[in-house]
């Protein structure tokens, strides 16, 4: 995944078509040399249009020209050379083009046709889930209905229309129309099938039965996490289902890897945490009869050791950085067998990885004859690699070691 902001994407785009512009540009000028008995008010006109694109391409690159004011005056110019060439050409015996100056105005053209389209819509690059897409704006009861009654049109005129389909959904759930909501997000999930909408959609399933997730609704959640295990969303549904379902160790297990993906400070992980602290008295009363996975796991360290930094890591960090610490089976997968978390108060940092630290899904880590640790220091809390953040690697820890060392110097 690249981290280069989108943005800075377009304008090198940009850039390089603009270059590549002007050097056809260039390039079809002076190909055509000046006739026997001289063309001098074209030359001069060549000239001028040769300035004039070069004035162009520094007022777009020193900001004073946005790129549609860029390519309106570009496109305008090209009209000129056109027109000039043509006149130019009326008074020469050979009038015909050129062969390759044809292919290079084609050529032109075809760029500020891909310039127009890439860059003046760049959602056509970065497209934005539907999910993220739609808002609904209404607040109050009757604007709530007012805008369900004009959407409910919309959806009757275009049936094929995914964001009026979930734009509908929304509103109905708003007003707690639940199994109406879940009816929409059917029709939604038809056109576009996105994991967070098929959350969503056994969220208003689970609702309209009364909270129970029993059947497709924890079904539609199980199939979401065996794709994408570390769907943030589908974790909280799992915890609230297997709640709902007094299975708190269960519930326990997916709030915890939830709170993993999530900054340490954030409003989620508060809501997590006050989540996991109401239902840890219960977990405590259902004792070892309560399991968190299909299988027993075990809560023993299986794998101990400390994480350290070198003095040039430990000056790029703050006080308090989260630090990571996750074991990963040797067969090459990137999902954990298990995932520790900690903050770098002091160093070293001890770790300890365990059965109960999981996933929730085989392979268990004392399954494992060894496996490969990773250490990495977050500085913004997310249990995904962000730009900035320190890592290390070790291959071929065996289960069971005690004192394992994870050097971090770098990125």
């Amino acid at each position: 995944m690249s981290f280069l902001p989108p943005w800075m994407g377009l304008l090198c785009v940009l850039l390089c078509l603009g270059g590549l512009a002007a050097w056809l540009v260039q390039r079809g000028l002076k190909q055509k040399a000046p006739a026997v008995n001289g063309d001098v008010q074209s030359q001069v006109n060549r000239q001028i249009h040769q300035q004039h694109l070069a004035d162009l391409d520094l007022a777009l690159s020193e900001g004073r020209l946005d790129a549609g004011q860029h390519q309106s005056a570009r496109d305008e110019l090209l009209r000129h050379v056109l027109d000039d060439d043509a006149q130019a050409a009326v008074g020469r015996s050979n009038a015909s083009l050129p062969v390759a100056w044809r292919w290079m105005v084609m050529g032109l053209v075809l760029l500020s046709g891909l310039s127009y389209l890439q860059l003046g819509a760049p959602q056509t690059w970065w497209a934005t889930p539907l999910s993220q897409r739609v808002k609904i704006s209404a607040n109050t009861p009757e604007q709530l209905a007012e805008q369900t009654q004009q959407w409910l049109q919309t959806t009757q005129k275009s049936p094929k229309d995914a964001e009026a389909w979930l734009t509908l959904a929304r509103l109905h759930a708003a007003q707690n129309a639940h199994a109406l909501a879940e009816q929409a997000l059917a029709q939604v999930l038809s056109l576009a099938p996105e994991p967070e909408l098929w959350i969503e959609r056994a969220q208003m399933k689970a609702l309209s039965a009364g909270g129970v997730y029993a059947g497709e609704p924890w079904q539609w959640i199980q199939d979401v996490l065996r794709s994408q295990p570390q769907h943030l969303n589908a974790l909280v549904l799992a915890g609230s289902a297997a709640w709902s379902e007094k299975s708190y160790g269960a519930a326990q297990g997916y709030w915890q890897r939830a709170l993993a993906l999530v900054p340490v400070d954030s409003e989620a992980a508060q809501g997590l945490q006050q989540a996991l602290a109401q239902i840890a008295p219960q977990v405590q009363a259902q004792g070892s009869d309560v399991k968190a996975a299909a299988s027993p796991v075990d809560e023993r360290p299986l794998i101990q050791g400390e994480v350290r930094v070198s003095p040039e890591v430990q000056g790029q960090i703050g006080a308090g950085a989260t630090v990571f610490v996750y074991a990963l089976a040797e067969d090459g997968s990137r999902r954990p067998v298990a995932i520790w978390r900690g903050t770098s108060d002091a160093w070293p940092v001890r770790f300890g990885l365990s059965d109960s630290m999981g996933m929730g899904a085989p392979p268990l880590l004392s399954s494992l004859a060894q496996v490969r640790l990773v250490a990495r220091i977050s500085k913004t809390g997310s249990a995904q690699k962000q730009e900035g953040d320190f890592q290390v690697e070790l291959p071929g820890v065996k289960t069971g070691v005690q004192g394992v060392v994870l050097q971090i110097s770098g990125r």
